[in-house]
Order: structure tokens, then C-alpha cells, then sequence
């Protein structure tokens, strides 16, 4: 059969795109804490990739085997469910970041992410600075920083956090830190039980990059926090990571009942 130009094309366009995603992870996984989102490039472009390469004796095997052509249709399954579902969930990322908190909460809880040799990794650094502006239109707001500490992690994320507030000029006594979580649930329960300790009805936000709010926000909402979030601009080399990642998630905690 004729190699036609269009089918020359799409293997050039599979080839670039898988190569352009795998290259994505190794360069993000020395700038990032490992996880799936960093991964998750890899794993969608590596299929892409292979095909491209050997293109001709792979499309001839998927024309002529049974078996080549289920692999063929579950490939073409999978990869538009995940354009699919990956259209869906950053539209509603970026919704939900749309809609921030009015000054004056009081209370901020700020949502921790990865540290590296005890300083606070670039994403947390954009939280934290949005925490730095909020608080500066609201001088009697209580600021929650919520993180403990991971396997590859020297501190407890709220410990760093604590320490990037105070050495920018935020007073000490108005941070509490909250050194146990290890998941946004945990961030928003072990929150919660400081704030009832508090007494009273109190107004809460939270911050955290805007990628996050939405599942955030809803996480919050199982914990009986009605919060808006303050998000912060994504890291735009990790943005794609990012938001791979938050349809992983939202996809996972949708199937788990957790949203």
C-alpha cells in the first residue's frame, strides 16, 4: 500500500508529540518534587512515540490482526477519554478560580506543597506571596499553614511556610501551623479542629494555586468549611504537569466519593 503524505504527517505528528511529552517528565522531574503529574506526560506520549517510530509495521498489524485491532480501538478509547476528561476538569479549574474571596476572613488557611533542601519549592512560594497581598488588606486575619512532612522532604511543609512568612515581614503570632497532613482532605480536617478549638463562627478561605481551588473547595465542603479560595498563579513549565495531575485527581476522588 502507497505511503501516502497525510499518513506521513500523522506519523511525524506522533513521533514530535510523544517525544515532546516524554521530554516534558525528564525535564520537570529535575525541577519538581516526583509525582504523577510529573509521570503523567510520559505515560500518555511513550504509546504515541513507539507508534510513530515503527508506524508502518504496527498500522499493517492493527489492519490485518484481531488482536492489533482491539489494541487499535482501545488505544483510540483511552486516549479520548482522556481528552475528554481532561477538557472537562481544567474547565472547571479555571472556573473556579475565577471566583475569589473578598479581604477581611478570619481565618486563611494556606494549603502546603513539596519543599526542596528546606526551602519552599517555587509553586509554594507563589501561594504564599498571595498570602503575603491578602493579608495585607486584611490585618486581622489568622493565617493556617497546612502541610506536613513527605518521605522526600526535610521539614514539614508548615514549618518551611512559617518560615518564608516571617522572613518577609508577616508577624509570628498570626501564623498557626498545622504539621501533620499529608493530603488536601488532611489539610482541611486537622484545619477544622484548630479553628472549632477557636470557638465561634469564622469566615474562611484558603489559598492555593488556582489549578487546585476547585477540588479544594469541595474537599473543604465534606468538611463542613463553606471557603472560597485565593488561588495563585501555576509555574508555567509545570502548568501542563499540573493540570494532568488535577484531572487525575478530580477524576479519582469523583470515583471514590470523595467530592
Amino acid at each position: 500500500m502507497e505511503r501516502t503524505t497525510p499518513k506521513k504527517l500523522f506519523r511525524a505528528a506522533l513521533i514530535i508529540f510523544g517525544a515532546a511529552l516524554m521530554l516534558d517528565t525528564l525535564l520537570v522531574q529535575t525541577l519538581c518534587n516526583l509525582n504523577f503529574g510529573v509521570i503523567m506526560p510520559a505515560i500518555i506520549g511513550a504509546p504515541l512515540f513507539i507508534l510513530g517510530v515503527f508506524f508502518w509495521p504496527l498500522t499493517r498489524f492493527m489492519r490485518e490482526n484481531i488482536f492489533g485491532r482491539i489494541i487499535k480501538w482501545l488505544m483510540i478509547a483511552a486516549y479520548g477519554a482522556f481528552a475528554a476528561l481532561f477538557t472537562l476538569t481544567t474547565g472547571l479549574c479555571i472556573g473556579a478560580a475565577s471566583d475569589e474571596p473578598e479581604p477581611g476572613a478570619d481565618v486563611l488557611i494556606v494549603l502546603g506543597a513539596g519543599i526542596r533542601d528546606e526551602r519552599v519549592s517555587l509553586t509554594l512560594a507563589r501561594r504564599l506571596d498571595k498570602t503575603i497581598e491578602y493579608i495585607r488588606e486584611s490585618p486581622e486575619t489568622l493565617v493556617i499553614v497546612s502541610g506536613g512532612q513527605g518521605l522526600d522532604e526535610p521539614m514539614p511543609e508548615a514549618l518551611a511556610m512559617k518560615q518564608y512568612l516571617v522572613a518577609h515581614g508577616m508577624d509570628e503570632q498570626r501564623i498557626i501551623m498545622e504539621d501533620k497532613s499529608e493530603s488536601t482532605h488532611e489539610n482541611f480536617a486537622f484545619s477544622k479542629r484548630i479553628i472549632d478549638e477557636m470557638g465561634g463562627e469564622k469566615r474562611i478561605c484558603f489559598v492555593t494555586t488556582s489549578f487546585h481551588i476547585y477540588r479544594a473547595r469541595r474537599v473543604a465542603a465534606t468538611q463542613g468549611i463553606d471557603a472560597k479560595g485565593l488561588g495563585a498563579p501555576s509555574v508555567w513549565y509545570i502548568a501542563l504537569n499540573e493540570y494532568m495531575r488535577e484531572c487525575a485527581a478530580i477524576t479519582y476522588y469523583l470515583l471514590s466519593g470523595q467530592l
